[in-house]
């Protein structure tokens, strides 16, 4: 019966080690993630990353798989291990996983951050950076109207949505 385990990779080398790993044949599993990154000069922008930097999960049958081959393989350390042996990881938590994402592995964290009206926010940028408020109206899909504590009153400032994360 096959297990999923975890491989553990060199940095930043998922890619190299997916597809190597795909050339030998092995099932794997290699989710990403989709979020909003601050980019100097370009504000925010919505990038693709490894959803567990270093980490992927390979599908292997004991008897039938050679595990001594992983280690060498190109991009890869070795299977995480636990007392000497490698981690089987729950094929429940693996279906979760990827019930989550899309066709390409991808979970959109950037469509989870959504703001809401109501919700708490803390400026990230700006003249009021650092200041806690709440969301008292969306004004378009990149402009929010929030109500921030300034000088003992309540102001209604505009912002875009760049400029502020949940708190």
């Amino acid at each position: 019966m096959a297990n999923w385990y975890v491989m553990y990779t060199k940095p930043r080398q998922e890619a190299v080690a997916l597809d190597h790993l795909q050339r030998q044949n092995y099932t794997v599993f290699y989710p990403q993630a989709r979020v909003q990154k601050r980019k100097a000069g370009q504000g925010s922008v919505q990038v693709v990353e490894p959803l567990f930097p270093r980490y992927m999960f390979v599908n292997l049958e004991v008897g039938v798989d050679d595990f001594s081959k992983l280690r060498s393989t190109k991009g890869c350390m070795d299977l995480v291990k636990f007392g000497g042996k490698p981690a089987i990881v729950p094929g429940d938590l693996i279906d979760l996983i990827q019930n989550q994402t899309d066709d390409e592995n991808i979970l959109n964290l950037a469509a989870l951050n959504d703001l809401e009206v109501g919700g708490v926010v803390r400026v990230a940028e700006g003249p009021f950076e650092g200041l806690m408020g709440t969301i008292a109206k969306k004004k378009s899909e990149e402009r929010v109207i929030v109500l921030l504590h300034v000088l003992g009153a309540e102001r209604s400032v505009e912002l875009s949505r760049n400029q502020v994360d949940k708190a």
